[in-house]
């Protein structure tokens, strides 16, 4: 059986992203929040928009996560306050 996410599986959807977070960015799941997730059907993809701290400093990124669960992009800057 092959591993599809969809929005009944939202909570695997987001389980993925922080597990993929945490270990890029080697910090605790407490540290990352996800702010909006899309999904675009006819490019069979979600996007999450996510932010977290890492040593003091707040970044924000994005990432691309295809319908089997791999991360296809992932961007990161760290957070302007102006």
């Amino acid at each position: 059986m092959e591993f599809k996410l969809t929005i009944d599986r939202m909570e695997d959807l987001k389980s993925t992203i922080v597990e993929q977070i945490t270990k890029m960015e080697n910090i605790p799941a407490e540290n990352v929040e996800i702010l909006d997730v899309f999904y675009y059907s006819g490019l069979k993809k979600w996007t999450a928009s996510v932010a977290f701290n890492v040593n003091g400093k707040h970044y924000v990124a994005s990432m691309d996560i295809l319908e089997n669960g791999l991360v296809a992009r992932y961007q990161q800057r760290e957070k302007n306050e102006n």
